[in-house]
């Protein structure tokens, strides 16, 4: 006991020099992006979770994947100081894009929230509704057409869903897939949440220049989503799937895999690839290896 009194401070000195590097290091990774916008798909399982850091610094979360994984996933990406999410985007109520995200709403500071509101019968939905209420969390509902600014040039333009479901009950949730863009200049990349085939023509059928070299992959690689109709619009450099590891439901199907070899695309799976990270600096998006 004597010897570590003696000793003491050169402890505490030790350990003071290793906290302060670890923050320097946290704040240097920080600091790198700072200017570029990243999007992260995170490999959270037979889910979707996405983490988009715009140029200017701002945090956005699309999906959080089917449980309570994602605050970790987040602390790989986020300093350990920073407790806040500027905005969430629920693409639709099903658990494996929801559940995650009750995590982050009781250990995260929410700016907003933007869904399409539709009606689902799930408990988690029900929660979903009384925490936001609870904590008073703006609540948007997105609608084909809107533009969130991100912050430093970069922002999310809505695709879809092509009217209010706000509180309506549909017999296919995808229906009403919140479809986003993102956009930072000469840069894009289309999220595509679950959307499937007949969403898919009607956001082709729009006219749209849907051009982005960055595919977010509809449905986890289902055969019902990524028509060769959108792919030939879409022409994406990069595709990558949101998928867990031997999933019961056969994702992603060759089918998919096969346009998307014959359209050139190179393909990233998070079962696979674990977490994808693309950055941008507003001329194209790269792909950060690993």
């Amino acid at each position: 006991m004597l010897k570590f009194k003696k000793c003491a401070h050169w402890y505490l000195l030790g350990a003071f020099l290793l906290s302060a590097a670890v923050i320097w290091q946290a704040a240097s990774s920080t600091g790198a992006r700072a200017g570029s916008l990243t999007l992260f798909v995170f490999d959270i399982g037979q889910g979707d979770a996405i983490f988009i850091e715009s140029p200017s610094g701002n945090q956005i979360l699309v999906d959080g994947g089917p449980d309570d994984a994602l605050p970790a996933r987040l602390s790989e990406v986020m300093p350990f100081w920073d407790h806040s999410i500027d905005l969430i985007v629920l693409t639709h109520p099903h658990a494996d894009h929801l559940d995650g995200l009750l995590a982050v709403l009781k250990r995260y500071d929410v700016g907003m929230v933007l869904e399409s509101g539709v009606n689902h019968t799930i408990p988690e939905y029900g929660e979903w509704a009384s925490e936001l209420a609870r904590r008073r969390i703006t609540r948007g509902v997105g609608r084909r057409g809107q533009l969130v600014r991100l912050g430093g040039g970069a922002a999310l333009r809505v695709l879809a869903p092509f009217r209010d479901y706000d509180g309506a009950s549909v017999k296919n949730v995808h229906e009403a897939t919140l479809v986003t863009e993102l956009v930072f200049a000469s840069s894009t990349a289309l999220l595509m949440g679950d959307a499937e085939a007949a969403l898919e023509r009607q956001i082709v059928a729009s006219g749209d220049d849907l051009h982005a070299e960055v595919l977010k992959v509809g449905h986890h690689g289902s055969k019902t989503s990524t028509s060769a109709a959108l792919l030939a619009a879409v022409r994406p450099k990069f595709a990558v799937i949101s998928v867990g590891r031997k999933n019961r439901y056969g994702h992603p199907h060759q089918e998919v895999l096969d346009r998307l070899e014959a359209a050139g695309v190179r393909v990233f799976r998070t079962d696979r690839d674990g977490t994808t990270t693309f950055t941008s600096d507003g001329r194209q998006f790269t792909v950060r290896e690993r």
